[in-house]
């Protein structure tokens, strides 16, 4: 496109508010509040200001009001006007840390916070600054109504122009933008601030060039804190207005595919300006009609571009957007985020599970025995979870008091999560049936909050009476002791106080068989006269066997595994390795000459910590020598990490489990565990949002790139290499970085310890000596190995079986006409994986969400304990679409949510 074939600039205003980020959330909501309060008085003042972009979230109206509750009626007004435009989301997220529900609910909580202050939101999803883009988003945004995406990370110049069409693995297709070169920047840096700063590009301050009183604290200990402009004065000389539209209009030329230019007003935590709009009236009276300029929002922009578009002829892009920037600006993908301060996305995955496969499910459970839910402390639940999900802040990117508050935040989610769970778990205790049970029974009910019948082997720490004696049975249930002793328990009453009761500690492992399916079931707890004892049983030496694996505990501490299934031997798994680290908390940077030290040669001591017939467990202890901290270069000082892992086989399983217990005294430096499978491929799989995803191993070649390409790949739960004969998965708790080598070893990032480099728009770079992103101190990870030669498509229901397990409670008699066991719901198809069993939003029986990961059709049949009213297909936002009959038809990569209501009025 050619500067004479420009026939209109779309001016549209905004900002970009990071809710926390530079600065902690109380001290940006301080700013906040100064940026609404002159963004509403411009608006009020000047009636041709007729737009002003929040960013793509609300919840900044939300922090507003709880200071300013005045301006709400304010507020109100321009957002139904149009003139202050919010949403769709909640907030702006980062979504390869984060998980599938967590995208939805975002939403939900958008369209609801927008249409509460008397908005719409729209066609468009503004997604600025997520660094890539999950494969199934035109599917998920398409359900909310939304026709329209614009994005900038995870897309190069050369794969399409700015206008392109993105279709997700289902077939979904919405029109997308991925803007010009300098994306949401380009009006304010080449127009506005030349008339308002008389400066371009040029970011030096020249102290006294306008009398604005820049201000400082001077205190020692500061640190990097800059100075602010406390009384801003703004230039204004429209002098050379037209030259530099016109130089715009040039240095972004060839990206736009029609005569429509979006030229985007708007910084990093920036307002509105007073001039705005008369730079524009200027500006159209020096072009004279040649070229119309209006004031406009995203919205403005498509409906003007949108009928010069050619669909047939458009770019397709398919799949997730992760692409490294070969041609370009300041739009890097920035894949690090997922590796930095992988604590925080390790409480990030404890908190979501703990309200999406606990909380939820079991209080669908007493919606459906009971009539009851917890719809809005779930809610509650959830919006701290999601107010965690601003990108900078998520990516952990942002200084300490930031993660700070962020850990309070995932501490609340996840608190809020084991309430309504044990909540729910307590209401279907408490209204067992009494029907032939002593009244001083003991029952132990087992919890299933997954949606297909399930065997496990359950670890149990019970308080039993002490009348009950030394030894305990459980109905049958095979039982291996770990320990018992006498103690005594508090038990609180609401119409008693706290009273004491002398108790026997009791814990034991446990395998439990047909536990019904998004269910539960009853078992009676008796004394048994011989106290239990510990048998031999799984492990041995430094071996651990059952019917499916052979696992031998190497001198050094890594194992070898011997799948007794297809006689396939893995050698030296679970090696860890230290690399060096210069980058930041956005992109991994090796120093110049970088040596990678590995565990191999550990001298590692050995134990046997648990031995039964039901559970074996072998301890490692060693020292991992690396770089103490590594500046340019690495540090000739070595220092020796603390390593302990405790590898664990349960019967009957195909799963090794780890758990490594690191100290890491070192600093940046970059630590994963390494598993060589043996398994030629060209390809890993891991999962995604709502899909499993193919991967090359090999990296492009990306010399003479922008941004250099590397193997790491984002997963969820699990990352796999499979040849069709054998398989090999990792499927690790709250780590969301993997990378696979050519030889097929695989990597799993535990750290990435760095300085933070705090970084402004390539602007300067800021070290604010942040302890917390260099991950020091203790750390606990959790994976387990998984050998099989299944169907892929299986290992997301089986990674959902480790973090989602039974959970077990002790109750006495109950007091209603529950049944002893109960399945609410079962399918009998795993290859379909289920993200959400929850109460209804309307309140009215309850909705499930799954997606069909395969490249065919699958059919799902429920089977429900009672038979439902009513079956409907809806949105993901529960809006009821259409009645559908059981089975229900899933087609290829399809997302489907499906409302079961019982009795419907």
């Amino acid at each position: 496109m050619q500067n004479s074939e420009v026939k209109k600039i779309c001016v549209v205003s905004n900002t970009h508010w990071d809710r926390e980020f530079r600065f902690s959330f109380e001290k940006t909501r301080y700013r906040l509040l100064q940026m609404l309060d002159t963004t509403l008085d411009i608006l009020e003042k000047d009636p041709d200001y007729t737009s002003f972009t929040m960013d793509g979230h609300s919840i900044m109206l939300d922090d507003y009001l709880e200071i300013r509750p005045e301006k709400r009626e304010l507020i109100e007004k321009f957002v139904k006007e149009g003139r202050l435009v919010i949403g769709p989301y909640y907030t702006l997220a980062e979504q390869f840390s984060i998980s599938h529900e967590a995208l939805i609910r975002n939403l939900i909580f958008g369209k609801e916070n927008v249409e509460k202050y008397g908005g719409t939101i729209g066609t468009v999803a503004y997604t600025p600054s997520s660094w890539g883009q999950t494969g199934q988003y035109p599917q998920i945004l398409s359900d909310f109504g939304l026709e329209k995406i614009m994005f900038y990370r995870g897309i190069s110049h050369h794969e399409s122009k700015s206008e392109y069409i993105w279709e997700a693995p289902d077939g979904t297709r919405m029109l997308a933008s991925r803007f010009a070169i300098y994306c949401r920047y380009n009006w304010t840096f080449e127009v506005r601030r030349p008339v308002t700063r008389d400066r371009m590009w040029n970011n030096k301050y020249t102290w006294g060039k306008f009398d604005e009183v820049p201000f400082r604290m001077a205190d020692k200990t500061i640190g990097g804190l800059g100075y602010e402009a406390k009384s801003p004065i703004e230039f204004y000389n429209t002098d050379g207005l037209k030259e530099n539209i016109y130089s715009l209009l040039e240095t972004e030329k060839g990206h736009y595919t029609t005569p429509v230019f979006l030229a985007m007003n708007g910084d990093d935590i920036s307002l509105p300006s007073q001039y705005d709009t008369a730079i524009i009236k200027e500006a159209k009276k020096l072009f004279n009609g040649e070229i119309d300029i209006e004031l406009t929002d995203l919205e403005g922009f498509w409906n003007s571009a949108e009928k010069y578009l050619d669909r047939t002829k458009m770019t397709v892009l398919k799949g997730e957007r992760r692409s490294y920037l070969k041609e370009g600006a300041w739009t890097k993908l920035f894949p690090g985020t997922i590796s930095a301060r992988t604590y925080l996305k390790q409480k990030d995955f404890n908190a979501y599970t703990q309200l999406a496969y606990f909380a939820e499910p079991f209080s669908a459970l007493t919606q459906f025995a009971l009539d009851k839910n917890n719809n809005d402390y779930l809610k509650r639940g959830w919006k701290y979870l999601i107010t965690n999900h601003s990108h900078d802040a998520n990516g952990g990117c942002a200084p300490e008091e930031v993660c700070q508050d962020m850990e309070y935040r995932y501490r609340i989610a996840k608190d809020i999560g084991e309430i309504v769970t044990e909540q729910a778990m307590s209401d279907i205790a408490a209204n067992l049936s009494s029907d032939g049970i002593d009244s001083d029974a003991i029952q132990l009910v087992v919890y299933n909050p997954l949606p297909f019948k399930r065997n496990m082997v359950m670890e149990l720490a019970m308080e039993l009476p002490e009348s009950l004696g030394e030894g305990i049975e459980i109905d049958g249930v095979n039982l291996q002791a770990i320990s018992s002793g006498k103690s005594s328990v508090f038990v609180d009453s609401r119409w008693d106080g706290t009273l004491i009761m002398s108790s026997t500690e009791h814990k034991v492992f446990a395998e439990f068989t047909d536990i019904p399916a998004m269910g539960y079931k009853v078992y009676q707890i008796k004394g048994e006269k011989n106290k239990l004892l510990h048998v031999s049983g799984i492990a041995a030496n430094n071996n651990l066997e059952n019917e499916y694996l052979k696992v031998t505990v190497n001198g050094n501490g890594t194992v070898d595994v011997l799948d007794k299934t297809d006689g396939f031997n893995y050698k030296g798994l679970n090696y860890l390795t230290s690399q060096g680290e210069i980058g930041n908390a956005w992109e991994h940077k090796a120093p110049e000459r970088d040596r990678i030290y590995n565990s191999i040669g550990a001298n590692a001591s050995l134990s046997v910590i648990e031995n039964g017939p039901l559970v074996g467990k072998i301890r490692v202890d060693y020292r991992f020598a690396v770089p103490i901290h590594c500046d340019t270069e690495q540090s000739e000082t070595l220092v020796d990490l603390p390593v302990c892992m405790i590898y664990t086989l349960e019967k009957g399983s195909k799963d090794l489990k780890v758990e490594a217990i690191i100290d890491n005294i070192a600093k940046d430096h970059w630590l994963r565990a390494n598993f060589l499978t043996g398994i030629k491929t060209e390809y890993s799989y891991s999962d995604s949002h709502f899909d499993i995803v193919r991967r090359d191993i090999k990296i492009p070649d990306s010399t003479g790139w922008v941004e250099q390409a590397f193997g790491m790949q984002p997963l969820r739960t699990f990352a796999a290499v499979t040849n069709g004969e054998n398989g090999f998965a990792i499927m690790p708790k709250g780590l969301f970085e993997y990378e696979v080598f050519e030889d097929t070893t695989m990597a799993l990032t535990l750290l990435r310890a760095c300085k933070i480099k705090l970084e402004v728009a390539d602007k300067k770079q800021v070290d604010p000596n942040d302890y917390g992103v260099q991950c020091q101190g203790k750390q606990t990870f959790e994976y387990t190995l998984h050998f099989n030669k299944e169907d892929i498509n299986n290992l997301p229901n089986l990674a959902a079986e480790l973090f989602a397990p039974l959970k077990c409670a002790v109750c006495g008699r109950g007091k209603g006409n529950l049944p002893f066991q109960s399945s609410m719901v079962s399918v009998d198809n795993k290859k379909v994986h289920f993200t959400a069993v929850k109460p209804a939003l309307n309140g009215k029986g309850i909705v499930m969400r799954f997606y069909n990961p395969t490249d065919t059709e699958q059919v799902v049949t429920f089977t429900f304990d009672k038979v439902p009213s009513a079956l409907y297909s809806c949105t993901m936002g529960e809006e009821i679409v259409e009645e559908i009959t059981n089975p229900v038809k899933v087609a290829a990569k399809k997302i489907v949510t499906v409302m079961v209501i019982w009795n419907e009025q």
